[in-house]
């Protein structure tokens, strides 16, 4: 990797790593097939806002950096989401993603991980995880449609926030992580991409976290596209106090360089 992309990398992790993250990270960017060999980023931009007799504000932002070389590819995506109700924050929370993927062949690759973030609203002071696992490229048309299987597990630690009426702390566990993953062009300015994971406990099924993540993208120039994404997430066994549901929808914009 380039000297200046290492140092940017670490200099941008040495700000973030305290902050505010997911269990499950969308890392998939909406081209569909192989990519060429070189350094992209995709950034993603959504803001949103009401005043009057609602009074309210949000925005989220994200961005994805790739480094493909030869059969290995190298990921880092950082979130930030941010948002107020009649003056009082209601969300704040961010992740960092690491990860690198091999591939084995045409088919097979293999994909290792690591993750750090928090979300004081969901009592998440602190959640990291390492893991990996296999990915399967059960269908690719480059430009046309594609459908992507992942195996694998990781190894969670989390650390909550204690309230006056909680009294569970932290957690240690395995899970195994599952994702598939759907892309469809329907014409030069239609896109979409669905991406649905499963993380059960490895000790306790009844344990498990659900996602689907929807998106529709809107070409508006060659390297800018509108994003409308409805995200929901299912916990069978969230932190006493935490509601087992989340459901978020955006629109926004993307931006590919």
């Amino acid at each position: 990797m380039p000297n200046t992309l290492v140092l940017r990398y670490l200099f941008i992790l040495s700000l973030l790593f305290p902050l505010p993250a997911f269990a499950i990270v969308n890392v998939e960017k909406a081209i569909i097939g192989p990519e060429e060999d070189g350094i992209s980023h995709v950034a993603n931009v959504a803001v949103n806002g009401a005043s009057g007799n609602t009074v309210k504000s949000s925005i989220k932002a994200d961005i994805l950096s790739q480094w493909k070389h030869q059969q290995h590819t190298e990921f880092l995506m950082l979130q930030y989401n941010y948002g107020t109700s009649r003056g009082k924050v209601d969300s704040n929370k961010s992740f960092l993603h690491l990860r690198h993927r091999t591939d084995l062949n045409k088919q097979w690759a293999v994909e290792v991980l690591a993750q750090v973030g928090r979300d004081p609203f969901a009592r998440l002071s602190r959640r990291t995880l390492l893991g990996g696992g296999l990915r399967l490229t059960a269908f690719e048309k480059a430009g046309v449609a594609a459908v992507y299987i992942g195996l694998g597990g990781f190894y969670e630690h989390e650390r909550l926030r204690v309230t006056a009426t909680t009294n569970d702390t932290s957690s240690r566990l395995w899970r195994s992580s599952n994702y598939l993953v759907v892309k469809r062009r329907f014409n030069e300015q239609l896109r979409i991409n669905s991406t649905t994971y499963y993380q059960p406990a490895i000790n306790q099924l009844n344990d498990y976290r659900l996602l689907e993540e929807m998106s529709v993208y809107v070409k508006i120039m060659d390297n800018i596209d509108l994003k409308l994404s409805l995200d929901f997430t299912y916990d069978a066994k969230p932190p006493q106090t935490v509601k087992p549901v989340d459901l978020r929808y955006s629109s926004g914009l993307e931006l590919r360089f």
